[in-house]
């Protein structure tokens, strides 16, 4: 972990280091070194996926959503029990885990297209009993639904952490992003467009 983030802040150094050189120069005229502005009236969205409870004993794959307003960053990913949504009923009971983590930061930009984000949030697993007897049926307004079993979490399994970390966000064109995120309990990246750009162009 601390290598990635090790790693985060050498690119940050880097590119600091060679703006100062003439071909800095160039970079900052056609990149906007550092150009806060390019955070103004950007609203983001998207969605994100990768392993919550990383480190531990509980680590799982999860998925999420994020939202970005002005630089401003937040996002959430949850990893369901493992059995919860097996749709046969059967007499056994599966001890299961889940988790989940909430994260917020700021985009930093490096350049036009390249932002980094220091990150603090929580993270929260637990353990418990996903009941093989129990198959109820949740609907949803657009007619479908899903099949699920019961899930009790075991008393005083839960474990909380602060997490922390970083995250880069790449723009490769004006209305679409692709972040990566480092941290000490979830590894994850994200999809995202810009709603106020899109609208712009309707």
């Amino acid at each position: 972990m601390k290598k990635t983030i090790s790693l985060i802040f050498a690119i940050i150094c880097t590119v600091y280091v060679y703006a100062q050189t003439g071909g800095g120069a160039v970079l900052e005229k056609e990149y906007h070194l550092f150009d806060f502005s390019l955070n103004a009236s950007r609203l983001e969205a998207g969605i994100t996926a990768g392993q919550v409870g990383s480190f531990t004993d509980r680590a799982r794959f999860g998925l999420g959503a994020y939202a970005m307003y002005n630089g401003f960053y937040l996002d959430f990913i949850k990893a369901d029990p493992q059995h919860k949504y097996n749709s046969h009923l059967t007499d056994e009971q599966y001890h299961d885990t889940a988790a989940f983590s909430i994260d917020a930061g700021y985009q930093i930009p490096i350049l036009k297209w390249l932002r980094f984000m220091p990150l603090v949030g929580y993270t929260q697993t637990n353990e418990g009993i996903t009941d093989g007897k129990s198959l109820n049926y949740d609907y949803d307004e657009g007619g479908g639904g899903s099949w699920y079993h019961d899930y009790s979490v075991t008393p005083g399994s839960r474990r909380h952490y602060f997490n922390y970390g970083g995250g880069l966000s790449i723009q490769p064109c004006k209305w679409f992003s692709v972040n990566l995120i480092a941290s000490r309990y979830a590894l994850y990246g994200g999809v995202g467009i810009d709603i106020i750009t899109i609208a712009k162009h309707k």
